[in-house]
């Protein structure tokens, strides 16, 4: 395989002769531009435009086409541009911009040529697709992968100067709840004129300089003929050479944009381990809630519906979504969503399991089959209300229902006896979600914002346990019967209403002040019951034993604060302190508790700007946690084969604090991207299970201890551009210091990590796009026993493109996990296509070979506070597909 791609890379690598330009931007007092943009236009075709941004220094370079006449212009908002001619003949390297002023404030720039490639605002910058792109982009993520800047990663995240987009827009609309790879693996590059990328976005533009957001846009300016008509593709595919495993793929992307009517639908169905959207799309899905609101769970499980999954013999996806927005007059735009997938999977995985106990150590071989079928509805509908230019009102209201159907067997060996469960469960979950949000600018010193959200959950699980032999003996009281079934119900419902009202004082342009007053309520009641189904048809309730649980509850947390936001030349710092009014109630079988805690909360927010390129940014909060009402359930509840929870009414709150630590620094100059973050964490009070072990049988039980738990990270990536390739370093390190009870034993535990890595590729449009990066990973526990794991990965990307209208790609990945003993396993991974479409056509060919190696397994090993585990995984078999594409 790498002959193959290392024949690729050399056939189409060729000797282009380049020359750098350098040079500095400044004012007319030498005083340096920074951020000022650089242009050089060729004059000649089929030469590409060049561009770069000035440090914080001035300095710009321009890597030019040695046989190409350019035409350099460089402009900066309130100054005249000014315009540099390039010859092909010219021995400078080197060319000095001074910019004299205009004597106003311009509002933006404009690039002035022929293709007029960018567009710069205050917190804008906008690109002209066909000044970047060559025609034979098919998705707007191709688009992308050639802007300056701008990188696409496989889970189709998008980050602009090493920032990354947090809500994708198409002219102007939030494009399927704001995710991002809907969007670059859907949108067509042809229906694409301009890009648009927005810093600091927000919806209400009279808010922008108080809502103190970090959210990075990018809005889809669609060319002049796809604004009222409808565009897109479709595709289908088919497998081929064993037809008899029938793996086949199916997908569509349509459009409908008119100046008040846009709509999309997205389609795919397919059974070769693809999906359509990542976890974090789904998440805005499910969310429903307002942003100025946070920290209610969800109770719904999403995590099924999203993520390619190929770790498994079976995958059945079948998706659609419609996305809609129109607008009825100029003050009314409603907008909305509908959202149904379905995702039927089988896994089989191999165990081998090691539970530690203190003195002993009990073994487990254990074979597990499952199969899950999930299904899920979303419907979402927004109104968007504007009765001035500074009022604001949205109302939001989201309903969603799913299923989870999961049977499993597993087949469980130990010293003391073999056993087999089988589980069937069957979860219908209901959720209703609405916010109204309220924004009104009275005046440039006082704005408000009203928001009241509720949410409702209703997750209704049925769980049934078949076994041979008897299990939990002598705290399940199972009588004796020919074979054993146990059933379990479920009941979790959960209510809440949080409302915030806020006003912005901006005092003067260095002090802000911010006050807010909220209440946040939250009502459950948490019901469960177990019973053996006897063979002969009667039944015996667990209730006698302990078993079964019924209990409401309800915690209010009213609250109070204010934040003074003010800044010292470049440092802006934003305390806060809050005051807490914490309600708890509970009501269960065998008590009632009250609790009322009156709790301060202080915050930090700090931000120093060294340059527009470089900040260093620093949060801390302290915050408190109270129990979820599962946790404080009394009585007993089977939760698997093997274990058995119980909650624990006496619980109170966790308190933690959090800090943050956050660097970036860009220079295009240099080509270099700087990101790091240290997290630190530590809990003063702790709610951790405390573990009971008899052989492969376990009791957890929640307590509240005064042990800390501290937990510190740091992440951080370099880059660095290297003549015509980039070369990026990243790490990732966490300690995790806590403390466990195992069988009324007490243990100290370090988890620690460790994680280096090293991409090396391709920067240069006119070679292919070629990756190949290595990383390398430590793991530890010092706990009951010591464990180190290591993990060595080799990565490989491809992305060719050849003979005009051919384009092959391949992915490759090695690993190889090593225990504590130096025993090591081995598994590669790889991925290719091959596809082919002349310019302009709609039809379009390709031939795909997922699991190229036809790989039946995949090996990993891991480790918990009293588990040691060496996993095998069965995998979706080789799949050799055709297909056929279609452009609207």
């Amino acid at each position: 395989m790498f002959k193959i791609l290392f024949f690729f890379l050399i056939t189409t690598l060729s000797y282009s002769q380049t020359r750098i330009i350098t040079g500095v931007v400044s004012d007319d007092l030498n005083k340096p531009l920074e951020s000022a943009n650089v242009i050089a236009k060729p004059l000649q075709e089929k030469a590409n435009l060049k561009f770069a941004i000035a440090d914080n220094k001035g300095r710009y370079r321009l890597e030019l086409d040695a046989l190409v006449k350019y035409e350099i212009t460089v402009s900066y908002i309130g100054f005249v541009e000014e315009v540099f001619i390039i010859t092909t003949d010219a021995t400078s390297t080197s060319h000095d911009f001074k910019l004299k002023s205009t004597g106003e404030q311009l509002k933006e720039i404009v690039i002035k040529h022929e293709f007029k490639p960018i567009v710069i605002k205050k917190d804008t910058m906008t690109f002209d697709v066909k000044s970047f792109a060559n025609g034979n982009e098919r998705k707007m993520k191709e688009i992308l992968e050639k802007l300056p800047g701008v990188e696409v990663d496989k889970k189709g995240n998008v980050t602009v100067q090493g920032k990354k987009v947090t809500k994708m827009l198409v002219e102007g609309k939030s494009f399927f709840g704001g995710g991002s790879k809907l969007a670059v693996e859907n949108i067509p590059a042809d229906a694409m004129e301009k890009i648009e990328v927005i810093d600091n976005f927000n919806e209400l533009g009279f808010m922008k300089q108080v809502s103190d957001n970090d959210e990075l846009a990018m809005n889809v300016k669609l060319k002049a003929d796809k604004k009222k008509f409808v565009f897109g593709d479709v595709e289908a595919g088919a497998e081929v050479g064993n037809a008899d495993n029938g793996f086949y793929l199916a997908h569509t992307a349509l459009f409908y944009y008119a100046p008040k009517t846009n709509l999309s639908f997205i389609g795919d169905a397919n059974n070769i381990g693809r999906s359509t959207f990542t976890f974090d799309d789904l998440m805005r899905f499910g969310g429903g809630m307002s942003t100025f609101l946070s920290g209610r769970k969800s109770f719904t499980n999403l995590y099924s519906f999203a993520n390619d999954n190929t770790d498994v013999v079976t995958n059945q996806s079948q998706f659609a979504a419609l996305n809609f927005s129109h607008e009825t007059s100029s003050k009314l735009t409603i907008s909305g969503f509908s959202i149904f997938s379905k995702v039927l999977t089988a896994t089989k995985t191999e165990s081998k399991n090691e539970y530690l106990q203190n003195s002993a150590i009990a073994f487990e071989n254990k074979l597990q089959n499952g199969e899950n079928r999930s299904v899920l509805g979303i419907g979402n509908i927004k109104l968007d209300y504007s009765p001035t230019n500074k009022e604001k009102w949205y109302y939001n209201a989201q309903y969603q229902s799913s299923t989870n159907d999961l049977s499993s067997t597993v087949n469980s060996i130990t010293a003391a006896n073999s056993t087999v469960f089988e589980t069937i469960s069957k979860a219908d979950n209901v959720s209703v979600k609405q916010y109204l949000e309220w924004h009104k600018s009275y005046n440039e010193q006082h704005t408000t914002t009203f928001v009241i959200n509720q949410a409702y959950d209703n997750n209704t699980p049925k769980n049934q346990w078949f076994t041979d032999k008897p299990f939990f003996v002598g705290l399940i009281p199972l009588q004796n019967d020919v074979s054993y079934t146990i059933n379990q119900i479920k009941k979790v419902r959960n209510n809440s209403i949080d409302a915030l009202f806020k006003h912005y004082w901006i005092i003067n342009n260095f002090n802000h002040l911010y006050t807010n007053i909220g209440n946040n309520s939250g009502t459950s009641s948490f019901t469960t019951a177990e019973k053996q189904i006897l063979t002969n048809g009667t039944s015996n309730d667990f209730a006698s034993a302990g078993f079964g649980n019924d209990i409401k509850y309800q915690l209010n947390d009213a609250y109070a604060g204010v934040e003074y936001k003010f800044r010292i030349g470049k440092w802006t710092n934003k305390p806060g302190l809050y005051v807490h009014f914490y309600n708890l109630k509970t009501n269960q079988i065998s008590r009632e508790q009250h609790l009322s805690k009156t709790l301060l909360q202080p915050q930090w927010n700090s931000e120093y700007e060294f340059n527009k390129s470089e900040t260093l940014n620093f949060t801390y909060k302290l915050e408190n946690n109270f129990p979820e009402v599962s946790q404080l359930a009394s009585n007993y509840t089977l939760q698997n084969y093997n274990l058995v929870y119980k909650g624990n009414a006496l619980l109170q709150n966790e308190q933690f604090h959090t800090a943050n630590l956050r660097y970036s620094k860009m220079n295009m100059y240099r080509g270099i991207t700087w990101n790091a973050m240290a997290n630190f964490n530590k809990k003063i009070k702790t709610i951790r299970n405390e573990i009971q072990l008899d052989g492969i049988n376990q009791f957890n039980n929640p307590i509240l201890s005064d042990n800390p738990e501290t937990t510190y990270g740091i992440n951080g990536s370099f880059s660095k551009r290297i003549y015509r390739f980039n070369l990026k370093l990243n790490t990732r390190l966490n300690w995790f210091n806590y403390s466990q009870i195992i069988n009324s034993v007490i243990t100290k535990n370090d988890r620690n990590s460790q994680n280096f890595g090293l991409v090396f590729k391709t920067a240069y449009r006119k070679w292919p796009d070629f990756s190949i990066g290595y990383n390398k990973g430590f793991s530890q526990l010092s706990g009951l026993t010591k464990s180190n794991f290591q993990t060595d990965a080799i990565n490989a990307d491809a992305n060719v493109n050849f003979f005009k209208s051919w384009i092959f790609k391949l992915e490759y990945e090695k690993l190889k996990n090593t225990n504590n003993t130096n025993q090591s396993n081995f598994y590669d991974i790889a991925n290719a296509s091959l596809r082919y479409q002349k310019k302009n056509s709609p039809l379009g060919f390709e031939l795909t070979a997922n699991n190229l190696f036809d790989n039946k397994l995949k090996n990993d090993y891991s480790f918990s506070d009293y588990v040691i585990s060496e996993r095998n995984t069965y995998l979706l078999p080789r799949v050799i597909l055709f297909s056929i594409s279609y452009k609207l």
